[in-house]
């Protein structure tokens, strides 16, 4: 009889250990998929207006993607019809929950507030870039 009971007790003991690993094993994959469904809610870019000025005509259009490209090329997502503004001149990117501006080596430079724009800078609301003769006001929806 103790050897039918020192079975029964390895068993359920055995069988505990199988019911935790399986336990842990469900804890983790629960989290990794809350995880993966936080990112996913993270990831959405924050709508983001620009309003150009150019020959006293207004241009305004709002964008919800993560990179911008502005410049003369009719196939940038905000073309900019203007000698003075490069095809592709300067690039709009969204990343480490932040809108970032970077000229993109163009011919005249870019300002942002007026200041010569060298390196990827982030940009605020009410910031103004300037390409050539070209102002854009940043806004945020």
């Amino acid at each position: 009889m103790s050897a039918m009971l020192v079975f029964v007790l390895r068993l359920l003991v055995v069988l505990s250990a199988y019911a935790f690993i399986g336990w842990i094993g469900y804890v983790i994959f629960s989290d990794f998929k809350r995880q993966i469904t936080v990112d996913k809610k993270q990831s959405t870019v924050p709508p983001i207006k620009l309003e150009a000025v150019f020959n006293q005509v207004i241009t305004q259009k709002g964008f919800e993607k993560q990179e911008i490209i502005i410049g003369r090329d009719p196939a940038c997502d905000f073309p900019l019809n203007d000698e003075t503004i490069s095809l592709r001149h300067c690039k709009l990117a969204y990343y480490h929950k932040q809108w970032w501006a970077e000229d993109l080596d163009s011919t005249n430079g870019t300002l942002l507030n007026g200041i010569p724009l060298s390196t990827p800078t982030v940009i605020t609301e009410g910031d103004e870039l300037q390409f050539g003769r070209a102002q854009i006001k940043i806004a945020f929806h």
